[in-house]
């Protein structure tokens, strides 16, 4: 008589747990597909910080498999899962949603290992000739009718500073149907600011690149990142950088298009 009853409430758990589920069983449940969007948020951010290291296609293939034989996937099962998770966007959202969450939680666990305080600023400035300075998280869900959805940043002149040093904003939109806004400026001591501005659909990636002046001192860069959502929209903004990368002799080519006023 126990074994039957220990049966019948076996079968009742797996019911139970069954009926929690809400993926098929070919699609990587909700919890651990966050957890694998978190990471492969972590890689794209690693791409573009160090394309020097990451300049092939093959070699971020490997990059990729790393993260997911950390997690006991393929490529295959990802894959497979988006398409499903496409096709439930209410559920996709939810698992952005848990990703960001994921994002946010390792930053505040990195400045408390570093002996911040949570919630104070990530370090801006770095060494290295490409580094990724972006301080917030690399994914945001954004409505375009919220003040969280204009992101902006402010670097100062430090030792790691070089003349002529470019800077590259990028974002990519993730159900989007909106535009992106982005703005980069450099305050400089002869008292004129140069800036640049790219304003196009959010969808596919999107960089804007701005290239300081090499014949002058810069005191300041600045920037924003905006996107214009219609009403009732939700989406994502995805894979947000900020990269900084030594100048080239090209200085004054590759300045072409960028805008000067002098400031009063």
């Amino acid at each position: 008589m126990r074994n039957i009853t220990a049966l019948i409430m076996l079968l009742l758990m797996m019911q139970v747990a069954t009926g929690c589920r809400k993926t098929p069983d070919h699609v990587i449940p909700e919890g651990k597909m966050a957890e694998i969007m978190a990471d492969i948020n972590i890689g794209n951010a690693i791409v573009e910080a160090e394309r020097g290291h990451y300049s092939t296609d093959s070699s971020k293939m490997v990059l990729m498999q790393s993260i997911y034989a950390r997690h006991g996937v393929t490529a295959a099962d990802v894959d497979t899962s988006l398409v499903w998770y496409g096709h439930n966007i209410e559920t996709y959202i939810k698992v952005c949603e848990a990703a960001e969450e994921i994002l946010t939680k390792r930053i505040e666990s990195a400045e408390m290992t570093a002996g911040k305080t949570a919630g104070a600023p990530l370090p801006m400035n770095l060494d290295g000739d490409s580094v990724n300075l972006w301080a917030s998280v690399p994914t945001r869900r954004v409505t375009g009718h919220e003040a969280s959805d204009f992101q902006t940043f402010s670097l100062f002149t430090d030792k790691n500073w070089d003349r002529g040093d470019r800077y590259t904003l990028s974002a990519k939109g993730i159900n989007t149907r909106g535009e992106v806004t982005m703005f980069i400026a450099a305050d400089y001591n002869d008292g004129t600011t140069e800036y640049a501005t790219l304003r196009r659909p959010a969808e596919d990636m999107q960089r804007l690149t701005f290239v300081m002046d090499s014949a002058k001192v810069a005191s300041r860069i600045y920037g924003s990142l905006h996107y214009s959502g219609s009403e009732g929209e939700v989406a994502y903004l995805d894979s947000i950088s900020l990269v900084r990368t030594r100048g080239r002799n090209d200085n004054v080519a590759a300045r072409k298009g960028q805008l000067t006023t002098r400031n009063r």
